[in-house]
């Protein structure tokens, strides 16, 4: 089989593992500790915590005004996590702006908007099937960036992980490793522009792309990245089965 049929292949595999996601936003205490205790399974795992005795990893950019907490659920079970910050003109911070403020500087002062996805975590148990779960949730976060209408798609991940965001979506390194909060790795930051992203990463696997009705059911009608339901609200939270992606 050659390389083109082996996309083609997977590509149509994927669309129908689609039809068994739900993506919800984290708005309970209980869906949030859950996403905090997948979180600290994943990255003590991986070497990226020390262990506490809470068995929970969560800090203060959690409860930001900007903060986007989504769980990924297969078949009714969590599978996946990434929080998302977007940040901008109108205000609003991210996590990137702590260790990579001097990279980003250019950025800022160009008055862009910013996506940062980070606490991207996959259920140990999905991890090991193969790449579906993980490519669900980097839809998800590019499904963000449409809705929001960002310019710049960021990455703040560690240096072996970084050839797989260049292949996949077409970022590009913009600092050497640097020390981050709370991590005990590591952590590079890199950058795509929008347009690029699109070109690279649809154009390969049409299944990233989406539509503004699947967006407006996962992250609701506005667009304004403020407009987040707050921790202590318990229902009524946008929550939405993605359909199967369009595969021609």
């Amino acid at each position: 089989m050659n390389h083109a049929a082996t996309i083609s292949n997977f590509n149509q595999r994927f669309a129908l593992f689609l039809r068994r996601i739900a993506i919800r936003r984290a708005v309970s205490p209980e869906d949030r500790e859950e996403i905090f205790r997948l979180r600290y399974r994943g990255y003590l795992r991986d070497g990226g915590i020390q262990p506490n005795a809470r068995q929970s990893f969560s800090d203060s950019w959690d409860e930001a005004d900007n903060a986007h907490i989504f769980g990924l659920y297969v078949d009714g079970t969590l599978a996946s996590s990434v929080r998302i910050h977007v940040a901008g003109p109108r205000g609003g911070s991210m996590p990137a702006l702590e260790t990579f403020a001097d990279v980003l500087a250019p950025y800022v002062a160009a008055g862009r908007t910013m996506l940062d996805p980070t606490r991207f975590v996959i259920d140990e148990r999905f991890a090991s099937i193969g790449p579906e779960v993980p490519f669900a949730t980097l839809r998800l976060v590019a499904m963000a960036a449409e809705h929001y209408n960002v310019d710049v798609f960021l990455a703040t991940v560690r240096a072996e992980h970084a050839i797989m965001y260049k292949r996949l979506c077409g970022h590009r390194a913009i600092s050497e490793p640097r020390t981050y909060p709370l991590l005990a790795k590591p952590i590079v930051c890199m950058a795509v522009e929008m347009e690029h992203m699109r070109e690279k990463m649809y154009a390969r696997h049409l299944f990233f792309d989406s539509t503004e009705e699947e967006r407006r059911r996962v992250f609701g009608a506005s667009t304004d990245y403020f407009a987040v339901y707050p921790p202590s609200m318990t229902s009524s939270a946008p929550s939405a089965m993605v359909p199967s992606a369009n595969i021609s």
